[in-house]
């Protein structure tokens, strides 16, 4: 689990905290020394204080988080767009899989993309060895979430009938390429190599990346189909008179 973004609260919390909470018991001394103010009046002011420091806090985290993830949002950016880009579904494949887990440093990532029943592994994916599954059936327990079309945790019993990677590189993440209607592909995503979870931000990037793929997913086939019809029509265009009546 990783504890860098807690903690990174807990600091940004604590020094919200100690310069207004200095200077609120300064100024509450003065404030006793000249006001008569009844004491059910005091907590009325320390409970708007206590609000209005939370209010801070939750400013300066946002600033915080958006400041720390920069480098973080552009390699999504990039990444989005070399999907965008894409001219073969294999190369989705990959810019899913290769490049999260080089960029993010993580033990294991895989794409599975939809065929028929089933989401077929085309590469070795990284992490993966020989004996890992190069299938998964679209109706195993583990995809269930699927349907949702957002990213989920895997936990270990879901990782264990699949024949998944063991070890660090087990998979902890699902990543659905999908659209309302239907799920193209599934990417796998194991754990930082430190051994720390994927983060909040990481994750919410990986989703972003995913919707790009699906988008493109779902272009390619369609230009596909487009190109197999325009064959067809040419062939059939070709053929004599009778031999159109007849079939």
């Amino acid at each position: 689990m990783s504890v860098a973004i807690p903690l990174r609260r807990v600091t940004i919390l604590g020094l919200t905290l100690s310069i207004p909470a200095l200077l609120l018991h300064h100024e509450v001394e003065n404030m006793q020394q000249h006001l008569a103010i009844p004491n059910w009046a005091w907590l009325v002011i320390g409970g708007g204080s206590l609000y209005l420091i939370s209010r801070l806090h939750e400013v300066a985290t946002h600033l915080t988080d958006r400041y720390f993830n920069r480098a973080l949002d552009q390699v999504g950016t990039e990444l989005g767009q070399a999907i965008l880009k894409a001219e073969q579904p294999a190369e989705v494949d990959r810019l899913l899989a290769d490049e999260p887990f080089r960029t993010l440093k993580l033990t294991s990532a895989a794409a599975f993309r939809r065929t028929g029943p089933v989401f077929r592994r085309n590469g070795s994916g990284n992490g993966w060895d020989v004996s890992a599954t190069m299938t998964l059936s679209a109706d195993e327990p583990m995809l269930a979430p699927l349907s949702k079309g957002e990213p989920f945790s895997v936990g270990e019993d879901d990782a264990d009938e699949p024949r998944l990677p063991s070890g660090l590189s087990r998979p902890i993440l699902a990543v659905p390429a999908a659209n309302p209607l239907r799920c193209f592909a599934v990417a796998l995503y194991g754990p930082h190599a430190s051994g720390t979870d994927l983060d909040s931000n990481e994750r919410a990037m990986l989703g972003r990346i995913a919707q790009d793929a699906a988008a493109v997913y779902a272009e390619l086939e369609n230009g596909d189909l487009c190109d197999r019809i325009a064959t067809l029509e040419s062939e059939l265009s070709k053929l004599p008179s009778g031999a159109k009546r007849e079939r």
